[in-house]
């Protein structure tokens, strides 16, 4: 793998190439969590068509880097209502004139709901929650994406009026990722979270952080263009999925960037097999076990003999998906979001501080490894 820094007039042609990006489906995606232990609590949002290759980029989806507790459920996003109590106008930072078309996302602090919608000739009428307050993107092309706080008025009060300035994106900038498998074979689909990193920061375990945005791509050629990002330090994670948004055994890519707003990045990666571990686990009586009436339920998945990593668990299978950080996320088969180098793991259970379980599993590479669990 290789970061090389491009000088952006001779990029300008290859990065034009644009790749078809959407966000994730409720039963396909994570979710980057909503705090901290995102690997996403992102989570779904309900299902789209399929999407074209290079198609125009949709804006994305915002987390709350500020909220603090274990990644929400399952994040959906959801059209906003009709009624506006927020007016939203988005200019050109150059000469104010209106922007012809965008889109933009907001979600509440705490919130496993994201709201969307798009905006024509600079206005868009957005209905939020009253007196929510959380952060809002807005995205349009051949510009740099701007978020900000924004408080929605309480109910009853008059629409606000929020202006947003959108500064022109600098041609030949961002980052590129040509993804294949060992075989050289292109990964067609993808998932890829983007975290916001402090500058100067070298801490590991930036992943299980709330992400900025997280979306799914399809390209037959393996090659992504991310979506304009603005200038600062970024991680970004890459998992190979299905077309229906699963992921696949196949290690994540993880690797940090910083974007002046005139650099450009063009990425080879390789991503090599891995096992995917997959659980259900139940009660005594073949009921799953659903920490809303068991309390909380801890799950560590390591080596054996040592403590590991925290790992982001996701529910499985259709509807919403929920995210957590070393913890079960809700009733049903559930498995960490990354997938894992082949060998052999521990997996420890417990409720509410006690042990309850203890399984020993061993991973091979591409494949999954589903397991039932009766947990006493």
């Amino acid at each position: 793998m290789r970061a090389a820094p491009l000088v952006a007039a001779g990029l300008a042609a290859l990065l034009a190439l644009g790749v078809g990006w959407r966000l994730a489906a409720p039963d396909a995606d994570e979710p980057p969590p909503a705090g901290a232990g995102g690997e996403a609590p992102t989570a779904g949002a309900p299902a789209e068509p399929p999407v074209p290759e290079r198609e125009p980029l949709p804006a994305a989806e915002p987390n709350d880097p500020a909220a603090a507790e274990p990644p929400a459920p399952a994040v959906r996003d959801e059209p906003a209502e009709a009624a506006a109590n927020v007016e939203l106008r988005v200019r050109q930072v150059a000469g104010h004139a209106p922007v012809a078309a965008f889109a933009w996302r907001f979600r509440a602090r705490g919130a496993a709901t994201t709201l969307r919608g798009d905006g024509h000739d600079g206005r868009a009428g957005l209905h939020l929650p009253p007196g929510a307050r959380g952060q809002l993107l807005v995205e349009a092309a051949g510009f740099a994406p701007a978020a900000s706080e924004v408080a929605a008025p309480p109910a009853g009060a008059p629409p606000q009026v929020v202006d947003v300035f959108l500064a022109a994106a600098a041609g030949g900038a961002g980052i590129t990722l040509s993804v294949r498998d060992t075989a050289l074979q292109p990964v067609p689909h993808v998932r890829v979270d983007v975290f916001p990193l402090q500058p100067g920061d070298e801490s590991t375990g930036w992943q299980l952080g709330a992400a900025l945005w997280t979306r799914r791509a399809a390209s037959a050629d393996g090659r992504y263009e991310l979506p304009e990002l603005m200038p600062g330090e970024y991680g970004v994670r890459v998992l190979a999925t299905d077309a229906d948004g699963d992921v696949l055994p196949l290690l994540p890519f993880l690797h940090r960037f910083v974007l002046t707003g005139s650099n450009a990045y063009v990425e080879d990666v390789v991503l090599e097999p891995a096992g995917i571990a997959e659980f259900e686990f139940v009660d005594a009586t073949g009921r799953a076990l659903d920490p809303a009436a068991h309390g909380a339920v801890q799950l560590r998945l390591h080596e054996p003999g040592g403590d590991g990593p925290s790992r982001t668990w996701t529910t499985l299978g259709g509807g919403g998906r929920q995210t957590a950080l070393d913890r079960l996320p809700g009733p049903g088969p559930v498995a960490p979001l990354q997938p894992m180098p082949a060998g052999s793991y521990e997996l420890l259970l417990a409720i509410d501080g006690q042990d309850r379980l203890r399984q020993f599993l061993a991973l091979r590479a591409g494949e999954r490894h589903r397991l039932r669990c009766v947990v006493p």
